[in-house]
């Protein structure tokens, strides 16, 4: 009835349908429906960095998907930044690694995961100059590593595969869109880091000598889609559009390959021809992946968390080896498979 509120389940039909209906990913109609389902006064902020896991996020901004939508792009330079903008309430989500999440909860910024954008089996690396990039030489070494979770389980990772301790080197912690800048300065000899960068350093001469491949079973890399509890009730109809979004642009970085490394190529900051190469050592999760992270009676991320949580807790990264119970909300997946593409045209 009218000037009656609309359920939130009510509300995300009506936007999927509408969005559908025009066969476009924004655009009146979908503004219209975001009306009648009583639209935010602000937009759902999301905050992310060059990785190419976040790629849909970038594909469907790039694509104007967000036109007459409340959906906004908060860019940043690395993952500590994203999650400094949503401690300070300038972003409602943002693209984290798990183990961010759950330092985040640690702190007491209690972000709920509402989709998983991939796994890194290999995207994340150890870099070393030539000169230090066997063995004999990686005592002494200035071993450079941005301070948060993921760079010290890496780091950490690295140095219990190389059998050495964390006083056989000197550690420089280094945020992440300041690693290419302290490589030409010479400021570290071997360096915790991730794609772009890593590709960027590798055709200067940076020689592999870790990656995420060889992380141990339960100290997977997983790259999430993070929000504050309560978007998921101010933000109900952005958010389904969100995720929507995202599954619609792994099916256009699948299908239209060249035109989504033209896109991503200045994001990324490498050259068109290298972008997909990039991918590499990365599984993109899909609708059905993030069911079984997500939902289900045993769904993988509580599993995946807990395990994190007692690696994290014993190298003295969290005060506690115990998960959060409440981590996940499937509020925003859309319960059927995405069948229909949203880009223009289709």
């Amino acid at each position: 009835m009218k000037g009656m509120m609309v359920s939130r389940r009510a509300c995300l039909h009506r936007l999927g349908t509408g969005v559908l209906a025009l066969g476009v990913a924004g655009g009146p109609l979908a503004a219209a429906t975001l009306v009648g389902c009583a639209a935010p006064a602000t937009p759902l902020t999301i905050a992310w960095h060059p990785w190419p896991g976040y790629a849909p996020l970038q594909l469907a901004h790039s694509q104007g998907w967000w036109e007459g939508l409340p959906l906004q792009r908060l860019a940043t330079g690395s993952a500590s930044e994203s999650l400094a903008q949503l401690r300070a309430g300038r972003a409602q989500a943002a693209a984290l690694t798990l183990d961010e999440v759950l330092t985040a909860h640690a702190s007491g910024l209690a972000l709920r995961v509402v989709a998983v954008f991939d796994l890194s089996e290999g995207a994340d690396v150890v870099l070393a100059r030539p000169e230090r990039s066997t063995p004999p030489s990686w005592r002494g070494a200035r071993l450079g590593h941005e301070a948060g979770a993921v760079g010290t389980l890496m780091a950490t990772a690295w140095l219990d595969a190389a059998g050495l301790q964390p006083e056989d080197v000197q550690m420089v912690h280094i945020p992440f869109d300041q690693h290419e800048a302290a490589w030409a300065r010479d400021e570290v000899d071997v360096l915790v880091t991730f794609e772009p960068v890593a590709t960027r350093l590798q055709q200067r001469g940076a020689v592999r000598i870790f990656d995420s491949s060889l992380l141990p079973a339960d100290t997977a890399i997983v790259h999430v889609l993070a929000v504050h509890p309560r978007a998921l009730d101010t933000h109900p109809a952005a958010g389904y559009a969100l995720l929507r979004h995202i599954f619609a642009a792994q099916r256009h970085l699948h299908t239209l390959p060249v035109d989504s490394a033209y896109r991503l190529s200045p994001w990324l900051g490498l050259p068109r021809e290298t972008v997909l190469a990039s991918f590499r050592g990365l599984r993109l999760t899909d609708w059905a992946d993030n069911r079984a992270w997500l939902v289900g009676a045993q769904p993988r991320l509580p599993a995946a968390a807990a395990a994190l949580a007692r690696v994290m807790h014993a190298n003295a990264q969290l005060p506690s080896a115990d998960a959060p119970v409440s981590l996940s909300a499937a509020d925003w997946l859309p319960t059927d498979a995405p069948t229909v593409h949203l880009e223009a045209g289709a």
